[in-house]
């Protein structure tokens, strides 16, 4: 999937569909900011292959960051995210803007909690900064705004879209995705569809059973594990929203790894990428197209092994995945 994304990034223009709802006059506005130093918001919406994945959209011409969100009052809404300013620095802040509804008190802090949660804006970056302090190669790091990791409004939708991306090519992930949008998704007037939550898609397998993922949503042999995961969330007997307390009494980033490891149809690899949307430093998430872009940047004449890719990060200790998906996605934003 890495290499389609990084070939429709080249080519400019959008990378995604734009959500219906999103070209519709703007009537509601909020800012969002101060920023975090160096923050551009490019540099996290192109962080990995998340903003191309419906019901999202960057615009790269443009700058412009669009995603349907769930609101408690006017319901699904398209809502646009740019830079109000030249990016860098702590002030310019973020111009958050949507059309057909204005929105209440309601809708409106739940458009700014779920747009600081996507865009990883209160993570503290400062750790993995001084860790690059030494090393002037990767100097542009810190200098770029690169290291947050664009995120979903809910642990359970990126736990869907890494199943969707197992052992998938980009195309093949985008319409299972856009399948479940359109099947499942809350629909606004203006057409937007929301992603749709685990209650939603245990109430179809309910009914239908998970043959019905398989045939209508595309999902193939993956329909029973997505069933799975919809059918625990729901219940209740998977809270994988636990996951975002990272404090004394939350559990280990080995714990998680443990856990998502232990759901059918996620393995290390996934393990590894979610462990860094949840907060957590990633890890390696060594899949075929990672070990092919290490072996490039190593001068090697093919993929690089596992032990090569650890060797070459082990410095970084804990943000040794980090550094890996930086140095491999480089270029993505134009900087």
């Amino acid at each position: 999937m890495g290499a389609q994304a990084a070939a429709e990034i080249r080519a400019g223009g959008r990378f995604g569909r734009l959500p219906p709802g999103a070209d519709l006059p703007r009537v509601g506005t909020l800012r969002l900011g101060p920023l975090p130093p160096g923050f551009r918001l490019a540099a996290v919406a192109l962080s990995h292959a998340a903003s191309g994945l419906g019901p999202s959209c960057f615009d790269l011409d443009r700058g412009e960051w669009h995603r349907v969100l769930v609101t408690p009052q006017a319901g699904p809404l398209a809502i646009t995210v740019r830079e109000s300013a030249a990016p860098g620095g702590a002030g310019p802040p973020l111009i958050v803007s949507w059309g057909r509804a204005t929105g209440g008190d309601a809708d409106r802090e739940a458009i700014r909690r779920q747009v600081r949660h996507a865009l990883a804006l209160d993570e503290d970056l400062a750790d993995l900064y001084a860790t690059l302090a030494g090393e002037p190669d990767l100097a542009w790091v810190a200098a770029g705004g690169h290291g947050r990791l664009l995120r979903s409004p809910s642990v359970w939708e990126d736990l869907v879209r890494a199943l969707a991306a197992t052992n998938a090519a980009l195309t093949r992930t985008r319409s299972m995705l856009d399948a479940l949008v359109e099947l499942f998704g809350a629909r606004g007037p203006a057409g937007e569809r929301a992603f749709p939550d685990a209650a939603a898609v245990a109430r179809a397998v309910a009914d239908r059973g998970p043959q019905f993922l398989r045939d209508r949503a595309g999902w193939g042999y993956r329909a029973g594990s997505l069933a799975i995961l919809a059918q625990r969330i729901d219940a209740g007997t998977l809270d994988v929203e636990r996951w975002w307390d990272r404090g004394p009494r939350g559990p280990s980033d080995d714990e998680v790894a443990t856990e998502i490891r232990a759901l059918p149809g996620f393995g290390p690899v996934s393990a590894d990428g979610l462990l860094g949307l949840l907060g957590r430093p990633r890890g390696l998430a060594l899949d075929a197209w990672a070990k092919a872009r290490v072996g490039e940047l190593a001068g090697l004449p093919g993929p690089a092994g596992e032990r090569e890719v650890r060797a070459r990060y082990a410095r970084f200790g804990r943000w040794a995945g980090t550094v890996c998906r930086l140095e491999i996605t480089r270029g993505w934003t134009g900087r």
